[in-house]
């Protein structure tokens, strides 16, 4: 049953927690040579967060599913965690934020973003544990769906600030 069998999945979370711990990197290279810009926006330190907590959350989950000797049941259990942490500390801080966004579609915007992104990890833990409903397979969509949030954030930041 691939979809619950960790072994089968190990060259995936290989290669999402190396490109997730490079794009870190660089996202944070990038905002250090850009705070000057990003803190002159207030919603932006938020945003920056945001694209750096994303790309650690998928570093994480890599070493989740990687460590060798856990059951179905640890690793479900520590991946709906994960999903519901990231979804609280993004949900968090779009909320806190968004007081200072006179555009509610923008703040609205990132909350759907920040569900899109952070959803299908809580959704794989739980069907992982269910062994029933997608198992690894939301971890996929949650990989992509991450990456693309994190990687049209990371364009905000670098490009669209300097406009």
């Amino acid at each position: 049953m691939t979809a619950y069998d960790l072994a089968e999945w190990h060259d995936q979370f290989v290669m999402v927690g190396g490109a997730a711990a490079a794009l870190a990197g660089l996202i944070f290279v990038a905002v250090s040579l850009n705070h000057e810009h990003i803190l002159r926006v207030p919603v932006l330190p938020s945003l920056a967060a945001q694209t750096l907590g994303l790309l650690i959350g998928l570093v994480l989950l890599s070493v989740i599913a990687l460590t060798p000797g856990q059951s179905r049941i640890v690793v479900g259990s520590e991946t709906a965690g994960l999903g519901g942490a990231s979804f609280v500390f993004v949900t968090a801080a779009n909320l806190r934020t968004g007081a200072h966004d006179i555009r509610r579609w923008w703040t609205i915007s990132r909350l759907l973003l920040g569900a899109v992104a952070t959803i299908p990890t809580i959704a794989g833990g739980v069907t992982l544990l269910a062994e029933a409903g997608g198992g690894l397979y939301w971890l996929s969509v949650e990989v992509i769906a991450a990456m693309l949030v994190t990687v049209y954030y990371a364009w905000i930041l670098l490009i669209e600030i300097r406009r």
